[in-house]
């Protein structure tokens, strides 16, 4: 269950407010005046000039400052580069920050990067949990993606734009474009996410990795409402499929615009295996095919996803209010036996749903319980799946 309707357009409202004032305003007093200036210049050292060729132009937006946690002199957020005006294909480019204040200056590392993971594993815990350095840390070593798609397992959607660039024609082709089923976006592998570029229901969301890749999703709306860092699975619900613009480009048909990165650079999907399936890339941008064994599936056709590593059911956190357990049932309601418990902030595996007792929840009155993978069931009010809706098949 997500949080109630007001609190979700507040913390909108607020991302929004501060996205805007990263563009036009000074940053907050909470950094030094200039950490803003580095961090953009930073990014545009980094990728823009291979952004304006991608992108077919001259100028750049300025990049969004995203500051959400400071402790001291350490900063950590996230920067992105807007579309370009114009822009009809693509996403835009987002990276995640770290700072230190080091004497006059700051010191600014992105995600994927060993100066990153080598200041991540010196940042104190109100910067960086120890969940996220972890997986920092083993987001330096690339592995076989060991990812699925991002629906759920043993369901087919349609792969309505093949292997293309992050900006339509742009290489490397590292995004491929879905829709179908009932258009939940579920986390393709285990890791942590986080969003950029919020404006009201909408963001740019991603994925790291721990086996070196990231993910990014982009045209999502509905997003979860877990905070920046929180550790997600593989099937953990982030969104629903839509034609949303955020931070610019284009849409005709609501789809997940899905992307393959290592740490904030995109890589080619071509000779990737993914949910099973092994993408190639066409001799233009969004053609291409999938094949798994002797089959082969074109642009406009039908893709099922078979998996990648790690589970691949959709996930939730418990979320225990005051106390520090939450009791499982051994059926959907409270009439129902105590089966057990489980830790507050646990995240639980949800096998199935269904509508049972009405209980009030940390968010409010529910009667969706959801069955978890050992049979026990636990009440959908006090476990944050991201969504108010199941997130799961019914029972």
């Amino acid at each position: 269950m997500s949080r109630p309707l007001s609190a979700r357009r507040f913390a909108a409202l607020f991302s929004a407010l501060v996205a805007g004032a990263a563009v036009l305003v000074a940053p907050s007093a909470t950094a030094a005046p200039d950490l803003a200036t580095t961090v953009r210049a930073t990014m545009l050292q980094q990728h823009g000039e291979a952004l304006k060729q991608q992108w077919d132009t001259q100028t750049l937006r300025e990049p969004l400052f995203e500051p959400t946690r400071t402790s001291g002199s350490w900063v950590f957020g996230s920067t992105t580069i807007p579309l370009a005006h114009g822009q009809e294909h693509g996403a835009p480019h987002m990276a995640l920050f770290l700072a230190r204040k080091e004497r006059s200056a700051w010191r600014v590392e992105l995600d994927g990067t060993a100066g990153f993971a080598a200041l991540a594993a010196q940042a104190p815990s109100g910067v960086l949990s120890d969940g996220e350095k972890r997986t920092f840390a083993a987001n330096q070593s690339l592995a076989p993606t060991g990812l699925g798609l991002p629906w759920p397992v043993n369901v087919a959607w349609w792969m309505g734009g093949g292997p293309h660039g992050n900006s339509g024609n742009s290489r490397p082709f590292s995004s491929i474009d879905f829709n179908g089923g009932d258009g939940r976006v579920l986390s393709a592998g285990n890791g942590r996410v986080y969003k950029s570029c919020v404006v009201g229901r909408s963001a740019l969301v991603k994925v790291v990795h721990d086996n070196g890749y990231s993910t990014t999703y982009y045209h999502m709306y509905n997003l979860t409402t877990l905070a920046d860092g929180s550790a997600v699975r593989t099937g953990t619900y982030l969104g629903n499929i839509g034609n949303e613009l955020p931070c610019g480009g284009s849409s005709t048909g609501a789809h997940v615009h899905f992307s393959l990165l290592r740490g904030n650079t995109h890589v080619s999907v071509n000779g990737m295996t993914i949910g099973g399936w092994t993408f190639y890339e066409g001799s233009q941008a969004y053609g291409g095919y999938a094949q798994r064994g002797s089959t082969r599936v074109n642009v406009g056709g039908k893709v099922t996803n078979y998996g990648g590593g790690g589970t691949t059911l959709p996930t939730g956190t418990v979320d225990a209010g005051p106390n520090t357990t939450v009791n499982l049932r051994s059926g959907p309601g409270l009439s129902h036996p105590v089966a057990g418990t489980v830790a507050d902030g646990a995240t639980v595996s949800i096998a199935c749903t269904s509508r049972g007792e009405a209980v009030e929840g940390v968010w409010g009155r529910t009667d969706l319980w959801n069955r978890l993978e050992d049979g026990k069931w636990i009440s959908d009010g006090f476990v944050d799946t991201g969504s108010n809706e199941p997130v799961a098949s019914a029972c």
